[in-house]
C-alpha cells in the first residue's frame, strides 16, 4: 500500500475500489494512489479548518470583554514569538511540499505511458468519438473495448474544436486539441463497463457526448476484436441495414434524429424519399434535383447519400450550418453501403416516433446501393 493508501485508514473518507461519497468505483492502476493524496489533502483541509475554527472559539471565549470595559496595554508585553512564527510557516510549508511531491511524480507517471501499451487511435468531434484499433483494423463510435491487466494508450486528436477526454473510474483525463495530438494511458484492473465523458464544453450537445468503454479479459477482448474487424464482411446484404442501425448510427445519433425532429443535421426521417425526388435546397441555392440524373453530378439519389457521408461540407443543406466531420478513412465501403440502406428502409427499422423496432421484416427490403447502376453506365461509356 503506498503512503496515501495507508493516510487514508486515519480519514474521514476512504478510497476503495467500489467507491465513495467523494469518489467514484476505482478501477485501474494509478487510482489508488489518485484517490490516496486526493483523500490526504482533503482531511488536511478538515484538520485544518477544525484548528482554525477551535482556536477562533477559544480567544473568542478566553479574551471576551464587555463593550464597557476599557481596554489598557501593557508595553511590556511581547509583540511576537518567533518559535511559534516558525511553526505556523514551516509546518504547512512541509506539508504543501509533500502534495506537491507526490502531485508531481503521480503526473508524470500518468503522462509516461509504458511501452508494450496498447495503442488506441481516438477522434473526437461534435459530439461523439471514434476509436480506431490500427491492429486489428476496427473502428468504434461511441464505444471503446479495451484489455483487463494490459496497459491502453490513447493517441488523441480533434478534427473540430476542443474537447476533453475524462473516464472518471480510471482516474485519466487529458484535453483533445484540433491540429494536434495528445495522449494518456491506464490501465484497466476491473472488467466491466464504464463510462467515458468530454469534459470541456463544445457546444449545443457537448452533454450528450459520451461513450461506453468495455474492459473484458484479454481472450475475450481478442474475440471480439476479432469479430468486430469482420462483422461487416460476413453479413448478408439482407441484415446490413440492421447493422448500420445498431453499430453506425450511434456516429450520426447526437446529430440526426430518427422521429423527424430537426438538430444540428437534418432528420433522417423521410430523408431518402426527400432525396430521391430531389427537393433538398442547398445554401448555395441549387436544388438536389438539378444535381442528379444522366450526365448530373448524382447520376442516382445513392451517390448523394455517399457523398455526403465522405464530404459532407460539398454541398450544405439550407438552414443548417454544415457542422459535419468528413467520415473519410473512417467507414470502409460495405459501411457506407449500409448507411445507405438503412436510409432506404429506415420505415421499416423504426416506428412513427423513431424508436426501433426490434425483429424488423426485411423480405422486401429494397438493398441496392445505387453502385450497379454507376457500374454499368461506366461500362456503357467504355464502349462507346
Amino acid at each position: 500500500m503506498s503512503m496515501f493508501g495507508m493516510l487514508a485508514t486515519m480519514k474521514l473518507g476512504e478510497a476503495t475500489s467500489s467507491g465513495s461519497f467523494w469518489m467514484p468505483e476505482n478501477a485501474s492502476t494509478v487510482a489508488a494512489e489518485v484517490d490516496g493524496l486526493f483523500y490526504f489533502i482533503n482531511n488536511v483541509n478538515y484538520v485544518s479548518f477544525a484548528l482554525c475554527v477551535a482556536v477562533l472559539l477559544f480567544f473568542a471565549i478566553r479574551y471576551y470583554a464587555k463593550p464597557s470595559a476599557h481596554a489598557t496595554f501593557d508595553p511590556d508585553a511581547p509583540t511576537h514569538n518567533t518559535p511559534l512564527e516558525l511553526t505556523w510557516s514551516v509546518v504547512p510549508l512541509l506539508i504543501v511540499g509533500v502534495m506537491f511531491w507526490f502531485g508531481m511524480t503521480g503526473y508524470l507517471e500518468l503522462m509516461e505511458a509504458p511501452s508494450d501499451s496498447y495503442e488506441v487511435r481516438v477522434t473526437a468531434q461534435k459530439w461523439s468519438w471514434t476509436f480506431q484499433h490500427p491492429e486489428y483494423g476496427v473502428t468504434e463510435a461511441a464505444e471503446l473495448t479495451v484489455p483487463l491487466n494490459r496497459p491502453v494508450r490513447l493517441i488523441m486528436t480533434s478534427s473540430d474544436v476542443l474537447h476533453s477526454l475524462f473516464v472518471p473510474a480510471f482516474r485519466v483525463k487529458n484535453d483533445v486539441v484540433p491540429g494536434r495530438y495528445s495522449s494518456l494511458w491506464f490501465q484497466a484492473t476491473r472488467p466491466g463497463q464504464y463510462r467515458l465523458y468530454c469534459t470541456e464544453y463544445c457546444g449545443k450537445d457537448h452533454s450528450k457526448m459520451l461513450a461506453v468503454v468495455h474492459v473484458l479479459p484479454e481472450d475475450e477482448f481478442q474475440d471480439r476484436l476479432g469479430k468486430l474487424a469482420r462483422e461487416y464482411e460476413d453479413i448478408e446484404d439482407q441484415d446490413l441495414p440492421v447493422y448500420a442501425l445498431t453499430r453506425l448510427y450511434n456516429r450520426c445519433a447526437s446529430c440526426h434524429s430518427l422521429d423527424g425532429k430537426s438538430g444540428t443535421g437534418p432528420s433522417f426521417k423521410g430523408l431518402w424519399d426527400r432525396t430521391k425526388k430531389g427537393s433538398t435546397v442547398f445554401t448555395n441555392g441549387t436544388v438536389l434535383k438539378d444535381l442528379m440524373g444522366k450526365g448530373g453530378e448524382f447520376e442516382v439519389p445513392e451517390n448523394y447519400i455517399r457523398d455526403s457521408i465522405v464530404n459532407p461540407q460539398h454541398y450544405i443543406v439550407q438552414n443548417y450550418t454544415g457542422a459535419m466531420p468528413t467520415f473519410q478513412g473512417q467507414l470502409k465501403q460495405r459501411q457506407i453501403d449500409a448507411l445507405i440502406l438503412m436510409l432506404k428502409n429506415l420505415d421499416q427499422l423504426v416506428d412513427e416516433q423513431g424508436n426501433v423496432i426490434e425483429e424488423p421484416n426485411l423480405d422486401n427490403a429494397d438493398i441496392s446501393t445505387g453502385a450497379e447502376v454507376s457500374s454499368e453506365t461506366t461500362v456503357e461509356g467504355r464502349d462507346r
